[in-house]
Protein backbone atom coordinates (compact mmCIF):
# COMPACT_ATOMS: atom_id res chain seq x y z
CA UNK A 1 0.00 0.00 0.00
CA UNK A 2 0.90 3.36 -0.90
CA UNK A 3 1.32 5.57 1.82
CA UNK A 4 -0.39 9.00 1.35
CA UNK A 5 1.30 12.30 0.74
CA UNK A 6 1.12 15.75 2.42
CA UNK A 7 1.04 19.01 0.63
CA UNK A 8 4.19 20.24 0.49
CA UNK A 9 4.74 23.95 1.59
CA UNK A 10 5.22 24.96 -1.47
CA UNK A 11 2.25 23.26 -2.85
CA UNK A 12 0.10 24.75 -0.15
CA UNK A 13 1.99 28.72 -0.59
CA UNK A 14 0.86 28.16 -4.68
CA UNK A 15 -3.05 27.28 -3.53
CA UNK A 16 -3.17 30.41 -1.29
CA UNK A 17 -1.77 32.39 -4.31
CA UNK A 18 -4.11 31.83 -6.15
CA UNK A 19 -7.00 32.04 -4.22
CA UNK A 20 -5.63 35.56 -3.54
CA UNK A 21 -5.73 36.13 -7.16
CA UNK A 22 -9.00 35.06 -7.68
CA UNK A 23 -10.08 37.42 -4.93
CA UNK A 24 -7.99 40.56 -6.03
CA UNK A 25 -10.06 39.78 -9.62
CA UNK A 26 -13.43 39.17 -7.92
CA UNK A 27 -13.15 41.84 -5.04
CA UNK A 28 -13.94 44.59 -7.35
CA UNK A 29 -16.28 43.23 -9.85
CA UNK A 30 -18.44 42.55 -6.44
CA UNK A 31 -17.94 46.47 -5.70
CA UNK A 32 -18.99 47.24 -8.83
CA UNK A 33 -21.91 44.73 -9.47
CA UNK A 34 -22.92 46.59 -5.59
CA UNK A 35 -22.53 49.86 -6.79
CA UNK A 36 -25.07 49.21 -9.89
CA UNK A 37 -27.66 47.39 -7.82
CA UNK A 38 -27.70 50.70 -5.73
CA UNK A 39 -27.71 52.74 -9.18
CA UNK A 40 -30.47 50.70 -10.13
CA UNK A 41 -32.66 51.00 -7.06
CA UNK A 42 -31.96 54.82 -6.32
CA UNK A 43 -33.28 55.19 -10.18
CA UNK A 44 -36.24 53.24 -9.51
CA UNK A 45 -37.28 55.62 -5.91
CA UNK A 46 -36.92 58.50 -7.65
CA UNK A 47 -38.91 56.90 -10.74
CA UNK A 48 -41.90 55.84 -8.23
CA UNK A 49 -41.73 59.14 -6.47
CA UNK A 50 -42.55 60.66 -9.91
CA UNK A 51 -45.61 58.07 -10.43
CA UNK A 52 -46.47 58.70 -7.37
CA UNK A 53 -46.71 62.30 -7.85
CA UNK A 54 -48.59 62.02 -11.10
CA UNK A 55 -51.35 59.87 -9.40
CA UNK A 56 -51.54 62.61 -6.68
CA UNK A 57 -51.96 65.24 -9.55
CA UNK A 58 -54.88 62.67 -11.32
CA UNK A 59 -56.35 63.43 -7.68
CA UNK A 60 -55.85 66.99 -7.43
CA UNK A 61 -57.49 68.61 -10.64
CA UNK A 62 -54.10 67.69 -12.74
CA UNK A 63 -52.67 70.39 -9.36
CA UNK A 64 -48.84 69.31 -8.27
CA UNK A 65 -48.20 69.48 -4.69
CA UNK A 66 -46.40 72.16 -3.76
CA UNK A 67 -43.23 71.98 -1.58
CA UNK A 68 -44.48 73.05 1.52
CA UNK A 69 -48.68 72.78 2.67
CA UNK A 70 -49.15 75.89 5.50
CA UNK A 71 -52.33 75.95 7.40
CA UNK A 72 -54.34 78.47 9.08
CA UNK A 73 -53.27 79.37 12.44
CA UNK A 74 -55.04 77.30 15.27
CA UNK A 75 -56.57 74.71 12.85
CA UNK A 76 -55.57 71.36 11.95
CA UNK A 77 -54.73 70.49 8.41
CA UNK A 78 -53.61 66.98 8.95
CA UNK A 79 -50.16 68.40 9.44
CA UNK A 80 -47.60 66.04 11.92
CA UNK A 81 -45.28 68.99 12.64
CA UNK A 82 -46.45 72.51 14.02
CA UNK A 83 -44.59 75.48 13.51
CA UNK A 84 -46.05 79.24 15.22
CA UNK A 85 -48.94 77.05 15.44
CA UNK A 86 -49.71 76.12 11.78
CA UNK A 87 -49.08 72.98 10.74
CA UNK A 88 -46.36 72.47 8.15
CA UNK A 89 -47.20 69.51 5.28
CA UNK A 90 -43.86 68.47 3.27
CA UNK A 91 -44.42 67.38 -0.47
CA UNK A 92 -43.49 64.05 1.22
CA UNK A 93 -46.42 63.72 3.27
CA UNK A 94 -48.94 65.05 0.35
CA UNK A 95 -47.64 61.90 -2.11
CA UNK A 96 -46.89 59.14 1.10
CA UNK A 97 -50.53 57.47 0.36
CA UNK A 98 -49.55 57.13 -3.37
CA UNK A 99 -46.19 55.62 -1.84
CA UNK A 100 -46.68 53.56 1.41
CA UNK A 101 -43.24 53.61 1.99
CA UNK A 102 -41.32 56.07 3.41
CA UNK A 103 -38.05 54.04 2.72
CA UNK A 104 -38.25 55.27 -0.89
CA UNK A 105 -37.62 58.75 0.34
CA UNK A 106 -33.60 57.52 1.01
CA UNK A 107 -31.06 57.17 -1.90
CA UNK A 108 -29.41 53.31 -1.54
CA UNK A 109 -26.55 55.49 -3.30
CA UNK A 110 -26.22 58.15 -0.43
CA UNK A 111 -25.33 58.25 3.20
CA UNK A 112 -27.59 57.22 5.89
CA UNK A 113 -29.73 59.99 7.38
CA UNK A 114 -29.02 61.32 10.85
CA UNK A 115 -30.64 59.76 13.77
CA UNK A 116 -34.31 61.24 14.61
CA UNK A 117 -34.19 63.88 17.75
CA UNK A 118 -34.88 62.65 20.63
CA UNK A 119 -38.72 62.11 20.92
CA UNK A 120 -39.32 62.65 17.54
CA UNK A 121 -40.94 59.97 15.43
CA UNK A 122 -38.69 58.59 12.81
CA UNK A 123 -40.98 57.97 9.91
CA UNK A 124 -41.87 62.09 10.06
CA UNK A 125 -38.28 62.58 10.11
CA UNK A 126 -37.83 61.16 6.61
CA UNK A 127 -41.07 63.11 5.42
CA UNK A 128 -38.74 66.02 6.27
CA UNK A 129 -36.08 65.22 4.78
CA UNK A 130 -35.68 62.81 1.33
CA UNK A 131 -33.18 62.58 -0.34
CA UNK A 132 -35.16 63.27 -3.81
CA UNK A 133 -35.21 67.15 -3.56
CA UNK A 134 -38.39 68.96 -5.72
CA UNK A 135 -37.96 71.43 -8.10
CA UNK A 136 -38.88 74.75 -6.75
CA UNK A 137 -39.14 76.94 -9.71
CA UNK A 138 -42.61 74.43 -10.31
CA UNK A 139 -44.71 77.38 -8.46
CA UNK A 140 -46.62 79.95 -9.74
CA UNK A 141 -43.88 83.11 -9.65
CA UNK A 142 -46.35 85.90 -8.95
CA UNK A 143 -45.22 89.10 -7.13
CA UNK A 144 -46.94 88.44 -3.85
CA UNK A 145 -47.59 84.59 -3.98
CA UNK A 146 -44.40 83.13 -2.76
CA UNK A 147 -45.66 79.49 -3.01
CA UNK A 148 -48.99 78.45 -4.92
CA UNK A 149 -49.37 74.66 -6.59
CA UNK A 150 -49.37 74.95 -10.51
CA UNK A 151 -51.23 72.62 -12.72
CA UNK A 152 -49.40 70.42 -14.78
CA UNK A 153 -50.88 71.37 -17.69
CA UNK A 154 -48.82 74.57 -17.83
CA UNK A 155 -45.47 72.77 -18.06
CA UNK A 156 -44.49 73.41 -21.62
CA UNK A 157 -42.24 70.63 -22.23
CA UNK A 158 -43.13 67.62 -19.58
CA UNK A 159 -40.30 65.70 -21.03
CA UNK A 160 -37.87 68.43 -20.32
CA UNK A 161 -38.73 69.66 -16.81
CA UNK A 162 -36.92 68.23 -13.79
CA UNK A 163 -39.38 67.81 -11.10
CA UNK A 164 -37.25 65.67 -8.71
CA UNK A 165 -33.04 65.39 -8.21
CA UNK A 166 -31.38 63.31 -6.30
CA UNK A 167 -29.81 65.37 -3.34
CA UNK A 168 -27.85 65.30 -0.47
CA UNK A 169 -29.16 63.44 2.85
CA UNK A 170 -29.13 66.30 6.03
CA UNK A 171 -26.45 63.91 7.56
CA UNK A 172 -23.87 65.48 5.01
CA UNK A 173 -24.82 68.76 6.13
CA UNK A 174 -22.64 70.73 8.79
CA UNK A 175 -23.54 70.81 12.09
CA UNK A 176 -26.24 72.75 13.69
CA UNK A 177 -27.89 72.87 10.31
CA UNK A 178 -28.40 69.47 9.93
CA UNK A 179 -31.62 69.26 12.13
CA UNK A 180 -34.63 67.37 11.07
CA UNK A 181 -35.81 70.65 9.04
CA UNK A 182 -32.81 71.53 7.78
CA UNK A 183 -33.12 75.36 9.42
CA UNK A 184 -33.29 77.16 6.42
CA UNK A 185 -36.42 78.08 5.03
CA UNK A 186 -38.08 81.83 4.38
CA UNK A 187 -40.77 81.90 6.68
CA UNK A 188 -44.37 80.69 7.00
CA UNK A 189 -46.01 80.40 3.11
CA UNK A 190 -42.95 79.48 1.96
CA UNK A 191 -41.09 76.22 2.15
CA UNK A 192 -37.75 74.16 3.92
CA UNK A 193 -34.61 74.01 1.86
CA UNK A 194 -33.94 70.51 2.69
CA UNK A 195 -37.06 69.15 0.59
CA UNK A 196 -35.57 70.69 -2.51
CA UNK A 197 -32.99 71.34 -5.14
CA UNK A 198 -31.90 74.35 -6.29
CA UNK A 199 -32.20 75.11 -10.44
CA UNK A 200 -28.59 76.36 -12.22
CA UNK A 201 -30.15 80.07 -12.79
CA UNK A 202 -31.03 81.39 -9.06
CA UNK A 203 -30.84 85.08 -9.87
CA UNK A 204 -33.52 85.63 -12.16
CA UNK A 205 -36.28 84.97 -8.94
CA UNK A 206 -34.38 84.77 -5.60
CA UNK A 207 -37.26 83.85 -3.58
CA UNK A 208 -37.25 80.52 -4.97
CA UNK A 209 -34.03 78.91 -4.45
CA UNK A 210 -31.40 79.31 -1.75
CA UNK A 211 -28.54 79.75 -3.77
CA UNK A 212 -28.02 78.30 -7.20
CA UNK A 213 -25.26 76.12 -8.87
CA UNK A 214 -21.32 76.84 -8.75
CA UNK A 215 -19.32 78.53 -5.96
CA UNK A 216 -22.02 80.34 -3.41
CA UNK A 217 -22.02 81.22 0.18
CA UNK A 218 -24.72 78.20 0.67
CA UNK A 219 -24.21 74.75 -0.37
CA UNK A 220 -20.18 74.92 -0.63
CA UNK A 221 -17.23 77.47 -2.12
CA UNK A 222 -14.74 79.54 -0.55
CA UNK A 223 -16.61 81.64 1.83
CA UNK A 224 -19.81 81.85 3.92
CA UNK A 225 -22.01 78.27 5.33
CA UNK A 226 -20.51 75.87 3.01
CA UNK A 227 -23.20 73.73 4.49
CA UNK A 228 -21.97 70.35 2.14
CA UNK A 229 -18.66 71.24 2.67
CA UNK A 230 -17.22 71.48 -0.98
CA UNK A 231 -18.53 67.48 -1.07
CA UNK A 232 -19.15 67.41 -4.91
CA UNK A 233 -21.44 64.31 -4.45
CA UNK A 234 -23.59 65.78 -2.05
CA UNK A 235 -24.21 68.45 -4.22
CA UNK A 236 -22.26 71.40 -3.21
CA UNK A 237 -21.93 72.96 -6.70
CA UNK A 238 -25.12 71.98 -8.22
CA UNK A 239 -27.79 73.50 -6.02
CA UNK A 240 -28.00 70.73 -3.63
CA UNK A 241 -28.72 67.95 -6.38
CA UNK A 242 -25.95 64.81 -6.04
CA UNK A 243 -23.62 63.65 -8.42
CA UNK A 244 -23.47 60.13 -6.93
CA UNK A 245 -22.53 58.18 -9.49
CA UNK A 246 -19.70 59.59 -11.56
CA UNK A 247 -20.41 62.92 -11.65
CA UNK A 248 -24.22 62.33 -13.08
CA UNK A 249 -26.94 63.83 -11.59
CA UNK A 250 -30.50 61.20 -11.16
CA UNK A 251 -33.08 63.00 -11.96
CA UNK A 252 -36.85 62.65 -12.51
CA UNK A 253 -38.66 64.43 -15.24
CA UNK A 254 -42.57 65.62 -15.03
CA UNK A 255 -44.00 62.52 -18.52
CA UNK A 256 -42.64 60.31 -15.47
CA UNK A 257 -39.56 59.59 -16.89
CA UNK A 258 -36.17 59.31 -14.87
CA UNK A 259 -32.58 59.20 -16.09
CA UNK A 260 -28.71 59.79 -14.83
CA UNK A 261 -27.84 63.00 -16.79
CA UNK A 262 -24.57 65.24 -16.49
CA UNK A 263 -24.52 68.51 -15.05
CA UNK A 264 -23.92 70.52 -18.66
CA UNK A 265 -27.21 68.90 -19.77
CA UNK A 266 -29.35 69.87 -16.85
CA UNK A 267 -27.45 73.65 -17.29
CA UNK A 268 -28.65 73.98 -20.74
CA UNK A 269 -30.66 77.36 -21.37
CA UNK A 270 -27.54 78.81 -19.07
CA UNK A 271 -23.98 80.08 -19.22
CA UNK A 272 -22.97 78.08 -16.97
CA UNK A 273 -19.64 76.48 -18.09
CA UNK A 274 -18.86 74.02 -14.93
CA UNK A 275 -14.77 75.09 -15.22
CA UNK A 276 -12.99 74.53 -11.78
CA UNK A 277 -9.54 75.83 -10.72
CA UNK A 278 -6.66 73.49 -9.26
CA UNK A 279 -8.46 73.30 -6.11
CA UNK A 280 -11.37 71.39 -7.33
CA UNK A 281 -13.98 74.45 -6.71
CA UNK A 282 -15.88 76.10 -9.29
CA UNK A 283 -14.65 79.55 -10.94
CA UNK A 284 -17.47 80.67 -12.06
CA UNK A 285 -19.90 82.51 -9.20
CA UNK A 286 -23.84 80.91 -9.37
CA UNK A 287 -24.27 84.98 -9.07
CA UNK A 288 -23.39 85.30 -12.56
CA UNK A 289 -24.76 82.38 -14.10
CA UNK A 290 -28.39 83.85 -16.31
CA UNK A 291 -30.86 82.25 -18.53
CA UNK A 292 -29.33 82.60 -22.08
CA UNK A 293 -32.46 80.37 -23.18
CA UNK A 294 -35.89 79.65 -22.33
CA UNK A 295 -36.21 77.32 -24.68
CA UNK A 296 -34.07 74.71 -23.99
CA UNK A 297 -33.74 75.23 -20.30
CA UNK A 298 -34.83 71.94 -18.13
CA UNK A 299 -36.15 73.88 -14.50
CA UNK A 300 -39.16 76.55 -15.06
CA UNK A 301 -41.01 74.73 -17.89
CA UNK A 302 -43.91 77.40 -17.54
CA UNK A 303 -46.11 78.12 -20.25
Amino acid sequence: MVPRRAFTLIELLVVIAIIAILAAILFPVFAQAKAAAKKTASLSNNKQTMLATIIYESDSDDVLPIITNWGSAGTNNGAYVYFGGRGCIPWTQLVQPYMKNVDMLTDPQGPQPPPSPAGFNAQVNRLFGPMYGYNPYLIQSQTGQLHNAVSSTAISRPADIVVFSQKYSTSEQVSPYNTFYGSWWFGPGTYFITLSTDPVDCSTNALYCAQGWNDNTYYGGTSGLKLLQNVEAAGAWTGGASQRGRQMCLVSFADGHAGLKAPGFLAQGTNYNGAKGANGIPLQQSSSIVMTDMTVEHYYGIK
